[in-house]
């Protein structure tokens, strides 16, 4: 999907959002992100693209990237080579030197730690099904400004705070003990501008937490900073667009 009919010159103020689930999987995180994006006050557009079609010359003059999540398993890729293939673009893309920033969510995050070498774990029960946790941010930054947050984690998959290629390539701005899992939740890359959640900003519509199990208020608070977040990198990408114009 293309929101408008853009000429190459829009490229320059556009966000290229990589659809990593499956035709015909039914969600509607992909179109709760590009709701986000038009709803932003700011000239940026976005497009939208499949996974299987993405390659990545094609992130040339977009301000930023956004890595979707999947009902996919990066911890497939271990015994699953037919699977992994599929996603060698982003992996490629994600080793690549460019100063392009990226937002990788859930599914996202898991390429992006696999990508430099990290174990992706997982977990022997059900996972988290859509949950809302407290998270506690060790640092505030320019995507997310506030320390103690409810987020929407719904993953299969997690990386371990312990693993050394973590920790050598990004600074860990949150953990969790979810589960009984010691689970990454916010990392940034130490050199490029890469952030990846292991949680989803981009959550459901307004009536996916039903009030009978859930608190209406942690609710609206969970979707308003996960807007926030999204805001924020669009912001993040666009001043970074200025100051190289």
């Amino acid at each position: 999907m293309v929101e408008k009919n853009s000429s190459d010159n829009d490229k320059l103020k556009q966000i290229l959002i990589i659809d990593n689930y499956s035709r015909g999987f039914p969600t509607d995180r992909i179109t709760r992100i590009e709701s986000i994006i038009r709803d932003c006050l700011t000239e940026v557009e976005f497009k939208t693209i499949h996974f299987t079609q993405f390659k990545s010359e094609l992130t040339e003059n977009y301000i930023g990237i956004i890595l979707s999540g999947s009902e996919l398993n990066v911890s497939s890729f271990y015994y699953n080579e037919r699977i992994k293939k599929k996603f060698k673009p982003q992996l490629e893309l994600i080793q690549q030197k460019i100063q392009t920033p990226i937002l990788a969510l859930c599914f996202g995050f898991h390429l992006v730690a696999y990508a430099y070498g990290a174990q992706i774990g997982r977990m022997r029960i059900l996972g988290l099904g859509g949950r809302i946790i407290f998270i506690l941010i060790k640092e505030k930054d320019e995507l997310i400004t506030q320390k103690n947050i409810p987020v929407n984690a719904h993953h299969l998959d997690f990386v371990s705070p312990n693993d050394y290629k973590i920790q050598k390539n990004f600074k860990i701005l949150s953990t969790s003990r979810t589960m009984g899992y010691n689970i990454v939740q916010y990392i940034r890359h130490i050199k490029k501008p890469i952030f990846a959640l292991q949680f989803h900003p981009e959550t459901h519509n307004p009536y996916y937490f039903h009030p009978s199990l859930f608190d209406e208020r942690i609710a609206n608070k969970t979707r308003i900073i996960g807007q926030e977040i999204i805001e924020n990198f669009i912001w993040l990408c666009l001043h970074k667009r200025n100051n190289l114009e």
